[in-house]
């Protein structure tokens, strides 16, 4: 009958593989590995001890045979090596024994059962050797090692193998972690999900839930206040809900751009600009944009300061209060169409132009009757290079952020009303590529051209007002004094065509039977603006 111990020792048997027997089965299996390297050299070993002991037990055996026949049959040998008669006495001498030597067991047996010795000086029949020991095999080891170039490297290597935790040894031989427990594994993994989970938080608060604006504001509406009910509490709407992200993203960039008196400290101060008699043209153009225009652009469109930009233009420069002559689809309160329009220009604005990934790059306004001043938030236009605001009502200094575009080309401005010093080289500095200057018939706007717009194609101005004026070199030279300083730059290039304008320009004026517009608020210029 089997006792309580064995039944114990059945039933651990029977669990399976578990990690503890996977870790015995690998360390066994490494065991052995062992084991069978350290077999293989010591078989090698034996092996090369072998073959130095035949190298020199041949002489000895030669020599162990002639003593044996000397002893057995009674020939001695001579002094001069030669071996004698037979003695008629050596049968009776009695051989000296040898004394007893101690072998591997602790016997101290040192011949045969014929009585011949097991071992003699010359080293003895190596048959009857016993087999090396451990300690044996060491020092033979170490010394092939000394002499051994591969072993030497071998050790060397073994030497400099750096020591690993333990825990990762298998990790570095198999692949696995098969040192950690499971508590330490489980918490390997637990942290893994957790560094996953904050990265994809990170990534919804700050990405702004993907594509669209409109996901990551709809989803900051707050919690539920009131139960819900069977029945609707209030008429729905068709206006749309502005939170979140876009509004209050979208100021900001308004007021990067704008005078910093021209817009409120929120977006909420936007609401009902339209009905207040004391709104800013930036005002009535950020309430548009943001809350009544259909196109809903996204902050992230390139394309949405642009129109923020030419609202601005509208309500600040004629068009809203009905001065311009043509506003074709301009602030359309019912169609809110594309400024840059649809396939085939229908639907697009009065004098701008776009390219086709729908960036401002002419704005040609010229002869409809603009007035005021040119707009800072021009600045928006990154892609402009043309504009032409010539033959019309415009007054003031002109801001540079709006004439020094990094991409502009064409710069018409005359016959206008501006005033004060032209910014020769803030514009040059910032439109690099600037071609064409036409500035000429304003009659309070003056400056000294530098050498620096030699390189241009066209530049024409009023003699009276800039320096330095195209005199002529001489009565029969058709270079002035302005190309001949050029000419004389390290360059040597000179403008193509450099005007001077005696003529004053004739203001523009409105038809006659134009049509008178509806009153409207179109806002009212903040002041120093």
């Amino acid at each position: 009958m089997p006792s309580n111990s064995d039944n114990n020792n059945s039933s651990s048997r029977k669990k399976g593989s578990t990690v503890e027997d996977a870790l015995e089965q690998k360390l066994r299996k490494k065991k052995q590995q062992e084991k069978a390297y350290q077999d293989k050299l010591e078989a090698k070993i034996r092996q090369k001890q072998k073959a130095a002991y035949n190298n020199n037990d041949d002489d000895e055996e030669e020599k162990l045979e002639e003593g044996m026949l000397a002893d057995e049959y009674g020939y001695e040998n001579d002094a001069s090596g030669r071996s004698g008669g037979r003695s008629t006495t050596s049968s009776k001498k009695k051989r000296k024994k040898k004394k007893p030597s101690s072998s591997l067991d602790g016997s101290t047996k040192s011949t045969n059962n014929d009585g011949q010795p097991l071992f003699t000086r010359g080293g003895g029949d190596v048959r009857n050797k016993p087999p090396p020991t451990l300690e044996d095999i060491e020092k033979a080891r170490q010394s092939a090692a000394a002499t051994d170039p591969l072993r030497q490297a071998e050790a060397q290597a073994e030497q400099n193998k750096k020591k690993l935790n333990p825990k990762f040894a298998d990790l570095q031989e198999t692949g696995q972690w098969g040192g950690l427990n499971k508590w330490e594994k489980y918490g390997i993994c637990l942290l893994t999900l957790g560094v996953i989970g904050v990265a994809i938080w990170l990534g919804i608060q700050f990405g702004g839930g993907g594509g669209g604006e409109e996901t990551g504001e709809n989803a900051n509406t707050g919690p539920q206040t009131r139960a819900p009910t069977m029945s609707p509490s209030m008429t729905p709407t068709l206006s749309p809900t502005v939170t979140g992200y876009r509004l209050t993203t979208g100021f900001s960039m308004m007021k990067e751009i704008s005078p910093s008196i021209s817009l409120p400290n929120n977006p909420e101060a936007l609401k009902g600009a339209k009905t207040r008699s004391g709104s800013t043209p930036q005002m009535l153009a950020a309430e548009f944009i943001l809350y009544d225009d259909a196109q809903k652009l996204s902050v992230r469109d390139p394309t949405f300061l642009e129109r923020y930009a030419l609202a601005v233009f509208y309500y600040a420069n004629g068009g809203c209060s009905g001065d311009w002559i043509t506003t074709t689809n301009w602030m359309d309160p019912v169609n809110a169409t594309n400024h840059c329009g649809v396939a085939g220009g229908n639907g697009k604005w009065h004098g701008v132009f776009c390219s086709l990934q729908g960036r401002v790059t002419e704005i040609k306004m010229n002869g409809n009757y603009v007035t005021w001043k040119l707009p800072r938030e021009f600045v928006a236009f990154t892609e402009l290079s043309t504009l032409e605001v010539s033959d019309n009502r415009m007054v003031g200094e002109l801001p540079t952020e709006a004439i020094s575009m990094p991409k502009l080309f064409t710069l018409l401005l005359n016959n206008n009303d501006f005033e004060g010093v032209f910014p020769f080289d803030a514009v040059k500095q910032g439109a690099e590529s600037l071609d064409t200057l036409w500035i000429q018939e304003n009659s309070k706007l003056s400056g000294s051209v530098p050498t620096s717009f030699c390189s241009l194609g066209s530049i024409t101005l009023d003699c009276a007002n800039f320096q330095p004026q195209p005199v002529y070199v001489s009565p029969d030279s058709t270079e002035t004094t302005f190309v001949n300083d050029c000419l004389a730059e390290p360059e040597g290039v000179s403008p193509r065509e450099y005007t001077c304008n005696a003529e004053v320009g004739v203001p523009i004026e409105k038809a006659a039977d134009a049509p008178v517009p509806a009153p409207r608020i179109c806002g009212t210029p903040a002041a120093g603006t």
